[in-house]
């Protein structure tokens, strides 16, 4: 009796767990690991080195505010940064702001990056063609982060910076990458970042951006008319990784009336022979 009590007893338990196993997907799985082996010290470090990358410089009583950390122990975080050289001290007024030791690993990790050198190539015959500056980018959690730029060669052309960021939903590389995502992962995005207006021509309805996308996805290449920058205009096509995954994409910015509708097809042709070539090298097989 006591022995079938006992039996019963584990079993109620362990439909308890796998129950609970159940509701956990492995993102979640993953995520809940993450927080639970995270080391506070590493976090706060990152953060004031995340916080000095969108700022010229900030106090030490700045800081603590932005990381929430009081200045004692926030203190031994940005003595020990500084040391290795990922932050440095201004004699001048005692702000800190990002070391040298970040252009050394940016350019460590571009040279190393295997989808920029597989892109340069075709970059650059795209800016000999047209004049204007060619973008390669990814999306970085919402955003769209610039991984390459190569200047037009106009007086007056576009020109972000590598390592800068965009929205997703009002950029040509950012719709672009976002029609090859699920529905799912696109909707978790507008969630977290919103669809700001930023020009009278930026898409801030949720179902004509999914509309869009569609066309994108269908049609190969992405607009941007004028939705992040008035008087500007920008064409991108997508870049897959050896899974067919959606990897980045490319394209060409420019001034509105160098890049009238009747150059868009043109351009956009272009713009995805690019692409393939560049997905092709990091190991695409195009059906």
């Amino acid at each position: 009796m006591r022995f079938n009590t006992l039996l019963l007893i584990h079993t109620v338990k362990l439909g308890e767990w796998l129950m609970e196993l159940g509701k956990s997907d492995p993102e979640t799985q993953i995520k809940e690991k993450q927080d639970r082996y995270a080391i506070h010290s590493i976090e706060k470090a990152l953060d004031v080195i995340e916080v000095l990358s969108a700022r010229d410089s900030v106090s030490l009583i700045e800081l603590a505010e932005l990381v929430n950390q009081p200045k004692s122990s926030l203190y031994r975080i940005i003595l020990t940064l500084e040391k290795r050289g990922f932050i440095s001290r201004s004699d001048e007024d005692g702000k800190y702001c990002l070391g040298y030791k970040q252009l050394v690993i940016t350019k460590n990790l571009l040279e190393r990056s295997s989808l920029r050198n597989a892109a340069l190539t075709d970059m650059t015959k795209l800016v000999s063609k047209y004049g204007d500056t060619v973008n390669l980018c990814v999306l970085f959690e919402q955003d769209i982060l610039y991984v390459e730029i190569i200047e037009g060669t106009y007086a007056l052309r576009m020109s972000d910076k590598v390592g800068s960021k965009s929205p997703f939903h009002a950029t040509a590389t950012g719709k672009t990458i976002s029609s090859f995502l699920p529905e799912g992962k696109v909707k978790e995005m507008i969630t977290a970042k919103g669809l700001p207006q930023l020009t009278p021509n930026t898409i801030i309805d949720e179902h004509a951006l999914f509309l869009e996308l569609n066309q994108i996805k269908e049609q190969g290449f992405a607009l941007d008319n004028e939705e992040i920058v008035q008087g500007a205009r920008c064409i991108a096509a997508p870049i897959f990784d050896m899974f067919g995954h959606i990897q980045g994409a490319i394209s060409l910015s420019g001034a509105l009336h160098r890049l009238p509708n009747e150059h868009i097809p043109a351009i956009a042709s272009d713009l995805k022979e690019a692409g393939l070539n560049i997905s092709r090298k990091l190991g695409y097989l195009s059906k």
